[in-house]
């Protein structure tokens, strides 16, 4: 069974590509791919549409003579109840209501019981799943598979997984020159660096000493919000967190303070915070989802490393394929 990660980037679509097209926010659907939600059976059903999943197709309606003749036989036995109920507060009546009424009555109702079947419903003639071009541009699709098999994808979401695969070369190690390694891990395209250390909000660096790191989807070595949005964080070093939210002008904020509290590293900006206060994490495990919390313009992640109350270049400690 596919996952609606596998899903969404089967079809080559960024969240924010997805939102667009379904009118659900790009959170939601980030978090419940993530893990951290499920998905409302109308949500469910409006991604299965324009992922070209499949639902059951509507029964065909009666026609007036069909549905006139279904309903005949429950409608004479609910009149014929109602006469005898009435009949048997009329005593005095009983005999002639036998001999004139009911004897007809039930005879009449045994030829339309047994010599006038229920009508059998048209054949149902499935049609083929549209491509996800036609779902975006028709207002309607059929689909053929019933609603358990078309919606399981997307009411359970992918598992959450605490480490992700590395996908850059430089390795989660701490020595005495600080945490080496990728904060940020993108499922597609590269990191790119959106502004410097001691670069515009980056100074001074005593106080603001930071690098600017965002994902660049279509490798013309810029970066691009949809594929920036909802990319994966990790932790460059083992830790405990420190978790603040709404903050200024950080926004969603989390520190990793190191074993022996030498070095600590911090991430601000998360669209998504997958951490709680005092957690103990390892290098690599997912902290939180890139956003553009605080004061930002645009989804990235300010990436700040420190040594005691000394801020240090992160620059040459971070790899992500930067040139």
């Amino acid at each position: 069974m596919q996952t609606l990660r596998q899903l969404r980037r089967s079809r080559h679509l960024t969240f924010v590509d997805l939102a667009l097209l379904t009118g659900i926010p790009a959170r939601t659907i980030a978090e419940a791919e993530y893990g951290l939600r499920h998905l409302s059976r109308s949500e469910a059903e409006t991604l299965a549409l324009v992922l070209g999943l499949s639902t059951p197709t509507p029964r065909p309606s009666l026609s007036r003579h069909q549905a006139q003749s279904a309903v005949m036989p429950w409608a004479l036995m609910t009149g014929l109840a109602a006469v005898l109920s009435v009949a048997l507060l009329m005593n005095e009546l009983l005999p002639d209501l036998q001999r004139n009424l009911y004897t007809p009555v039930i005879a009449r109702a045994g030829d339309w019981l047994v010599t006038r079947p229920l009508p059998a419903p048209p054949p149902m003639t499935p049609t083929s799943t549209e491509t996800i071009s036609e779902i975006v541009t028709e207002s309607s699709i059929v689909f053929p598979l019933s609603a358990e098999e078309a919606l399981a994808p997307l009411i359970v979401p992918a598992p959450r997984l605490p480490h992700l695969e590395r996908k850059h070369n430089v390795p989660f190690y701490l020595d005495e020159n600080g945490p080496h390694g990728c904060p940020v891990q993108p499922t597609a395209g590269q990191v790119v660096m959106t502004q410097g250390y001691g670069v515009g909000s980056h100074t001074p660096v005593q106080v603001w000493g930071a690098i600017d790191l965002a994902v660049d989807g279509d490798g013309d070595g810029f970066a691009e919000p949809g594929s920036s949005w909802y990319t994966p964080v990790v932790a460059t070093h083992p830790g405990k967190v420190k978790v603040t939210l709404n903050s200024h002008p950080a926004g969603n904020h989390v520190w990793v303070v190191a074993p022996d509290g030498t070095w600590r590293t911090g991430y601000s900006h998360l669209a998504v915070v997958m951490v709680i206060d005092g957690q103990h994490v390892q290098a690599g495990e997912v902290i939180g989802l890139m956003g553009d919390t605080g004061v930002t313009s645009g989804p990235h992640l300010d990436y700040q490393v420190w040594h005691g109350d000394t801020n240090i270049d992160p620059t040459p400690l971070v790899g992500c394929g930067l040139s």
